[in-house]
């Protein structure tokens, strides 16, 4: 299952978009071509779905890692940054009124 078409219909597809409906038509497919086997035909579909969620969280990963970078570089103030300046105001509002 891990052929050459199995990682092209992955890549067509897109693995975001695969569901379980998608997957099963798919191994139809593979079975009517003979490159999968009927008994194995809930395994592969098992598999194919599995391989999905695998790409999807390792995709998710990368657009994180990404999206923090950029915050990064862009010098934008973090949360902790804005609660501290909204700390240190508090404080000072005390000392102008005490």
């Amino acid at each position: 299952m891990d052929g050459i078409l199995y990682r092209a219909f992955l890549a067509g597809l897109g693995a975001l978009a695969l569901t379980r409906e998608k997957a099963e038509a798919f191994v139809d497919e593979l079975v009517k071509k003979g490159e999968v086997a009927m008994p194995e035909k809930a395994k592969a579909v098992e598999d194919l779905l599995k391989k999905a969620e695998e790409q999807e969280r390792a995709l998710m990963e990368r657009i994180g890692k990404a999206v923090t970078k950029a915050l990064q570089e862009m010098d934008l103030p973090t949360k902790q940054d804005l609660e501290n300046i909204h700390r240190r105001l508090e404080e000072i509002e005390r000392k102008l009124k005490g």
